[in-house]
């Protein structure tokens, strides 16, 4: 019985080859077979060799930016649009390329070394004739975006002629590379309006001398009057 499985493995052997010679594509489980199975019946490779080994999407950051590689990478933004009017319309297509932009990096980084995000409402209602003033959440993060330094800052919220924070208006902090913080208050107001809440200034406590930053963002929230 052995003999005979032998030779029937050996003739498969010898069809393959000539598969092989003759162009023939094998499948993908028959060049499996063939790479992992001894003569006596025994794997010549581990069992976790066989398994696939999952790879990163090629645009993710840790495909792109790994722990132990470079933070840097460039972007090209494709885009089109239609334009015209009157039934008469052609498509426009453009470019915009962002070199070195720092996704992950290590130590120091260009520009303000903290990013800063917001949470609130973007529209309310509220009747002021029955409250004098409207208190809305809001709440800002920070992290630090270096993955293997400390950031020690200062944070405090420019004064407003329109509206008043209420909450932690300034305080000191410190950061551990990745660590981020959240910071929870109230924009409060009088009257109905258009207002952009980010007042935040930040000043990183470097030890050869404070650098403060300022953000060109908009945080916008409409503030309707009505019943």
């Amino acid at each position: 019985m052995q003999s005979t499985l032998e030779n029937h493995r050996r003739e498969k052997e010898r069809l393959l080859a000539e598969q092989e010679k003759e162009g023939q594509p094998r499948h993908v489980a028959q060049i499996r077979r063939a790479k992992t199975t001894l003569p006596g019946g025994e794997s010549n490779l581990s069992s976790s060799s066989n398994e696939p080994v999952a790879q990163p999407h090629p645009t993710s950051i840790a495909h792109m930016c790994p722990s132990e590689g470079t933070s840097n990478i460039n972007v090209v933004c494709s885009w089109s649009a239609s334009v015209g009017e009157g039934g008469q319309y052609e498509t426009i297509v453009g470019q915009h390329h962002l070199r070195n932009l720092l996704i992950r990096p290590q130590n120091k980084s260009k520009g303000c070394p903290l990013a800063m995000t917001a949470k609130h409402v973007e529209k309310v209602c509220h009747d002021f004739d029955a409250s004098s003033h409207l208190d809305v959440d809001l709440e800002i993060t920070l992290r630090n975006r270096l993955v293997e330094t400390d950031v020690d800052f200062e944070f405090a919220l420019d004064h407003q002629p329109e509206f008043d924070f209420v909450g932690t208006t300034s305080f000191k902090w410190s950061l551990r590379g990745g660590e981020e913080i959240t910071v929870p208050m109230k924009a409060r107001f009088y009257a109905g309006g258009v207002y952009n809440l980010q007042s935040v200034r930040l000043t990183v406590l470097k030890s050869e001398a404070p650098v403060p930053y300022l953000f060109p963002l908009q945080w916008t929230i409409l503030v309707e009057e009505g019943s």
